[in-house]
């Protein structure tokens, strides 16, 4: 992790734990809009070390991206021993469109977390409704 990216990742850290509910929604509406995959890919990182409440608010900010550029990192959170971070990727996943995470999303189909079996189910519902509808900008563009 570059020094620009961990100064980045520990104030949106930081930023998530205020007792101003404006700097958390700040920090939360910062996370809906990376700017660097690398980042993000950082913070989502960074979040499996954090108290649970701190990884729900995150949550909300990943549910909210909708620009496929993060599609890779959110693969990659798929991944984590988190269920909120796993349930919040694939719904991301899914509202965007992003067709690359069809085969992580079909595993995550036998996720041991109901909350993110559910999300995948309906993510996949998405991507391929996608399909049927022809490239509308999502996880189909090249």
């Amino acid at each position: 992790m570059s020094r620009i990216s961990r100064d980045v990742v520990v104030q949106l850290l930081r930023d998530l734990k205020n007792d101003d509910w404006t700097i958390r929604q700040a920090a939360v509406t910062a996370i809906s809009r990376p700017s660097d995959p690398a980042l993000l890919q950082d913070l989502l990182d960074q979040l499996a070390r954090e108290k649970w409440y701190v990884r729900e608010a995150a949550a909300a900010g990943i549910r909210a991206i909708r620009d496929p550029v993060a599609g890779p990192a959110l693969i990659h959170a798929m991944s984590s021993d988190d269920d909120i971070l796993r349930n919040a990727a694939a719904f991301a996943l899914g509202t965007m469109r992003y067709d690359k995470a069809e085969r992580v999303l079909t595993r995550a189909v036998e996720d041991p977390d109901c909350r993110v079996r559910k999300t995948a189910r309906a993510a996949l519902e998405l991507i391929r409704e996608g399909h049927e509808r022809g490239p509308a900008g999502g996880g189909t563009a090249a």
